[in-house]
């Protein structure tokens, strides 16, 4: 049984469903309206403070009072490619920024279908670079993502790793789009369980990504399906899911894909949890279970940064 909080998410869903099914004129900008409502999932976060950020892409930085400015998170939003924002994320950041005590920028790429692949990747990237440009090593920038943010956050990694440069310490991937292709089980298996997705099933992810690719080729490419990759060489991954998503066959295989291939990887199945259930930040018990756990699985890979301490003199 799932927790009385965690059933807001699920509940949130229902209302989408309602409202998609009685508004069919301009469905992309209907459904961006609706990813925005992700926001009201996460509670503020005591003790972390935002700013806008204008650089090569836009963001909202959240940074913890205390934080170690030595290390970054870079927190790229789900909805599809085609939705979401840093604002409709913007609490949740604030919760993982304080659970690894590190600064989050949580960046706007530009979505599809206006914008096709590669201008999210693209976009992602410069926003990693503009970290680095900042001061902060690639190995102490952990990237994070959920639904589409997650597979972008580890196609970035695979990008970083196949043109030689330095990738970053961690991924934390959250719900991630790995199986863009539909062939898991799962995608027939949890129909019914899958509040936000179910109904679409196969269908529904092949349309989605439709609209973010320029061509059917592009399907195939390991930036845009993970589980066509060599993971060779990419860094630790920090993965969960709910048990009743559409999407848990492919991050299972991807988890055994980095385990096989010797990357440290936790996988997170969570039982009757929704699509992206650590949205529900300080909300429901199971999404702080997730942040925590994400956070412990950071720290072992990407440590805090020891200050030194000087003793006064005797």
């Amino acid at each position: 049984m799932t927790n009385a909080d965690a059933e807001k998410l699920a509940n949130l869903y229902l209302s989408w469903n309602e409202r998609r099914a009685a508004n069919q004129n301009d469905p992309i900008v209907f459904l961006r309206t609706l990813f925005q409502e992700w926001e009201q999932m996460s509670t503020e976060v005591p003790g972390v403070w935002y700013e806008t950020v204008d650089g090569p892409v836009t963001g909202i930085r959240a940074v913890p009072i205390g934080a170690d400015e030595t290390a970054a998170v870079l927190h790229v939003h789900g909805g599809g490619y085609i939705g979401g924002s840093s604002s409709s994320h913007r609490k949740f950041a604030g919760h993982l920024a304080k659970a690894i005590g590190v600064p989050a920028f949580a960046v706007d790429y530009r979505l599809a279908p206006e914008h096709k692949y590669p201008a999210q990747l693209d976009d992602v990237r410069a926003a990693f670079e503009w970290l680095v440009a900042g001061g902060v090593s690639p190995s102490r920038i952990i990237v994070a993502g959920d639904s589409a943010g997650g597979a972008l956050a580890t196609a970035l990694a695979l990008q970083l790793r196949d043109e030689g440069g330095a990738g970053p310490g961690a991924v934390v991937a959250l719900s991630p789009y790995y199986d863009s292709e539909g062939l898991g089980d799962s995608f027939e298996s949890n129909v019914s369980s899958d509040i936000m997705a179910g109904a679409r099933g196969r269908a529904g992810i092949h349309a989605n990504v439709s609209m973010f690719i320029a061509d059917e080729s592009q399907r195939t490419s390991p930036y845009v399906t993970a589980l066509r990759a060599d993971v060779t060489g990419l860094p630790p991954h920090f993965l969960t899911v709910g048990s009743g998503e559409l999407l848990v066959d492919g991050v299972r295989r991807f988890g055994d894909m980095l385990r096989d291939s010797g990357i440290p990887v936790e996988v997170e199945v969570v039982p009757n949890m929704q699509h992206v259930f650590p949205l529900m930040a300080g909300t429901a018990p199971e999404a702080d279970a997730t942040v925590r756990a994400a956070a412990e699985f950071v720290h072992t890979h990407v440590p805090p940064h020891q200050r030194e301490v000087t003793n006064a003199p005797a």
